[in-house]
């Protein structure tokens, strides 16, 4: 009997019990918490249009909420390696319930500048959003990981199903002031999934000694052509989803679709972005990274081709 085979069995057993506990609640803020992104998209441009007085700056909240998810990336990141995942995602779920009462308001006293004050608070949440699949690795065996970040991947499936229809069915809650319903909704979202984020057990990582190297520069990262090549075809396909996903609200209300149809479609959009992750994997595995990037751009170009050649609902949905 092998007993130290035994062993490591044993601890990654036990190690994969917490993970799984993990997973279980990233989950779960995944599909709440990631719901209120969804709306944010829907609504931003319409808000911004009902707000700004200059129409052509009706897109401009949704740009700063960008703007202030960059900015908080690195800033986050380093708050979460000091003080921890729960603390980090907790004040995720905070900016996000200041960008919905920020907006919400925005709307019911009719300032536009404080739209963008809520976008900016939205984007802080968004910064922290994008680590809910870095913090199911955290506590995983390497066996189980791939499988930790594909189970919380695919919450972003619920969130796509839960956040339309909250559009859907809060957009004209209040008669008085049409969107924001759907904002106050964003409020009740943040205070459910910071419920939730509260029963997550990531320990904070050992902080390391003065002077102790931690992993690779800058410099040396980006003197790999490789890397490069990943930011500008990161830089140039989020670029264009997003300003797909920005005009095609505005777009189809344009048009004479109604809020609810354009809920839909962007709904499909969320799952058409989640559903392949549990595949693409294997798929870059098989054909490399090069060629599924260059299948991603595309598919952005065809979709824009067919977004410029029509504006039926098939357009919009394809």
């Amino acid at each position: 009997m092998n007993s130290k085979g035994d062993s490591v069995t044993a601890e990654v057993f036990v190690t994969d019990r917490l993970a799984k506990r993990n997973v279980a609640v990233l989950f779960y803020a995944q599909a709440i918490l990631g719901s209120q992104q969804s709306i944010n998209i829907i609504l931003g441009g319409m808000a911004g249009l009902a707000l700004a007085e200059n129409k052509a700056l009706a897109t401009l909240p949704i740009s700063v909420m960008l703007l202030a998810s960059m900015i908080s990336t690195g800033p986050i990141s380093l708050f979460m390696g000091r003080y921890g995942r729960k603390t980090g995602f907790l004040i995720g779920a905070t900016s996000g319930l200041l960008g919905g009462l920020f907006s919400a308001g925005a709307l019911y006293v009719g300032r536009f500048d404080l739209l963008l004050v809520g976008a900016a608070f939205t984007g802080i949440f968004r910064s922290t959003h994008g680590y809910f699949r870095f913090a199911a690795a955290d506590t995983a065996s390497e066996e189980f990981k791939p499988k930790a970040i594909s189970l919380v991947l695919a919450g972003g499936l619920v969130s796509a199903l839960i956040g339309p229809e909250l559009v859907r069915q809060t957009t004209f809650l209040i008669d008085s002031t049409p969107y924001a319903g759907a904002y106050l909704a964003v409020v009740v979202i943040n205070v459910l999934g910071a419920l939730g984020i509260l029963f997550l057990d990531i320990p904070t990582p050992p902080r390391k000694e003065k002077g102790e190297k931690s992993g690779r520069g800058m410099k040396e990262i980006f003197s790999q052509k490789k890397t490069i090549v990943a930011v500008i075809c990161a830089m140039v396909s989020y670029s264009l989803m997003t300003l797909v996903m920005t005009s095609t609200t505005l777009a189809m209300t344009n048009y004479g679709f109604t809020t609810a149809l354009a809920a839909d479609v962007v709904r499909w959009h969320i799952v058409a972005m989640f559903a392949p992750s549990f595949f693409t994997g294997a798929i870059i595995v098989r054909f490399g990274h090069l060629r599924v990037i260059s299948i991603g751009l595309i598919l952005l170009g065809i979709a824009g081709f067919i977004a410029v050649n029509g504006v039926g609902i098939e357009n919009f949905y394809l």
